[in-house]
């Protein structure tokens, strides 16, 4: 299931190891979230998804996995960065909410992107089932 996910984001499973800079299928931590009720800063058009970090050429990548109709969609990198965000997700219209401009945008993913890198401060393949991040 999430072998796809992975895919979307330039690994795969038989990558050789590289340590972090080039991570494999079990290096990646998740963590399930979802929009609670009368949330209005929620970014994400999904209800909602898992948040995914690796160690990318050492540094923390944090993903969005939007879940739509119980299977996991492409994997949406988050970032602080709005330029890099908007360069590694060439062609993905339909993931966030709509916004009015960058800084609304960054006040609702800034959040997400945080916590996501606090998870890539677990162990490799750790699974997060709340939000104790």
């Amino acid at each position: 299931m999430w072998t796809a996910a992975f895919l979307t984001i330039g690994i795969s499973g038989a990558a050789m190891p590289a340590g972090d800079v080039l991570p494999g299928v079990g290096d990646f931590r998740l963590q399930k979230i979802h929009r609670t009720a009368g949330e209005s800063e929620w970014p994400f058009v999904a209800e909602s998804g898992t948040l995914l970090c690796a160690m990318i050429l050492r540094k923390p990548a944090v993903y969005f996995v939007p879940e739509v109709g119980g299977t996991p969609g492409r994997a949406f990198a988050i970032d602080n960065d709005i330029t890099m965000m908007a360069f590694a997700n060439i062609g993905m219209t339909d993931v966030l909410e709509p916004y009015d401009n960058f800084e609304q945008l960054l006040k609702r993913l800034i959040p997400y992107v945080t916590m996501g890198k606090r998870l890539c401060n677990q162990p490799p393949g750790t699974h997060v089932s709340g939000s104790e991040l």
